[in-house]
């Protein structure tokens, strides 16, 4: 785990302003991720880490405020990786590409615990393992959407 104060505060996408992360200190270690689309709010716990000299954001979505029981035990929240790059003022964020990671286990050219869901793919191998396969693949362009570039506004 690392922490970067630098994190800390409002980025807007650069191709779509009312595409907004706030990232909040909570303790040192573990930042509130705040994701604001068109006034559509979801919050996310979000932990810093560093595998060889790459730099991921390991985000975990909060549960969300319903009081519907029945809905709560059958949601199926579960981390996520987003590679992040960060240059004064500019933040670039891209999160696997889910088709490549498809065609890649489809074509029996990546072997890691997994289970098909719904029309994605749900990483399932223990966390040294995941390390590794992000550690393996994070420089590999397929493997990560089109980065959002964002800036700093605060």
């Amino acid at each position: 785990m690392a922490f970067d104060p630098e994190l800390v505060g409002t980025w807007v996408a650069q191709d779509d302003e009312e595409f907004v992360f706030t990232m909040i200190d909570t303790t040192r270690g573990v930042y509130t991720l705040l994701c604001d689309e068109s006034g559509a709010t979801a919050r996310f716990e979000a932990v810093l880490v560093e595998l060889g000299s790459e730099t991921f954001l390991d985000i975990y979505p909060d549960e969300p405020d319903n009081d519907n029981s029945f809905y709560l035990d059958h949601l199926l929240r579960v981390h996520n990786i987003l590679r992040v790059q960060r240059d004064a003022d500019t933040l670039w964020v891209a999160d696997f590409d889910a088709e490549w990671l498809e065609t890649t286990i489809a074509k029996k050219k990546l072997s890691i615990a997994h289970v098909a869901l719904d029309g994605a793919v749900l990483l399932t191998a223990t966390t040294p393992d995941l390390q590794a396969f992000v550690k393996k693949y994070a420089k590999t362009p397929e493997a990560f959407s089109e980065p959002v570039r964002l800036r700093r506004t605060m």
